[in-house]
């Protein structure tokens, strides 16, 4: 039951049971129905009988549960296909670019360990001239400097 402060009522929820080829009259109120049930000619033909819905509603509560738990089960078996498809479809480029990442992660190691000397991007050592001494400072000695460029 629900009570409708505004105007004053009181609404129940009900099954109705007619007649098949029998339609509820509607009511005065916009929207509704009356218990009066008319015929195809739109003539009074009798009252439709009213039972209170609650086991109905609980009826219909239950098996709403239960379409959501299977609708739950099948989008979690969707998911979870979903889920090994991509698993898989990763491992196998995991195993088609493994070959590939381990040579350049060599060649970086074998860059990195290599000595000077044996580099051949170290650049030809060139001699540089020594800037002029200022007054204060001590005159350089005539040695040469070798810098890598």
């Amino acid at each position: 039951m629900a009570y409708d402060e505004e105007t004053g009522t009181i609404r129940d929820v009900f099954v109705v049971e007619r007649p098949a080829g029998t339609s509820l009259s509607d009511s005065s109120s916009p929207g509704g129905n009356s218990a009066l049930l008319r015929d195809a000619a739109n003539e009074l033909a009798g009252h439709a009988v009213l039972y209170p819905a609650d086991a109905e509603l609980d009826e219909i509560r239950a098996e709403a549960r239960e379409e959501g738990r299977q609708e739950g089960v099948a989008n979690g078996v969707v998911i979870g296909i979903a889920a090994t498809v991509a698993a898989a479809a990763l491992g196998a480029v995991a195993v088609k670019a493994a070959p590939h990442i381990k040579s350049t992660f060599n060649g970086l190691r074998s860059k990195l360990n290599r000595k000077p000397e044996d580099s051949a991007e170290t650049g030809r050592l060139q001699a540089v001239p020594e800037p002029p001494a200022t007054k204060d400072e001590e005159p350089p000695r005539r040695g040469r400097h070798l810098h890598v460029a």
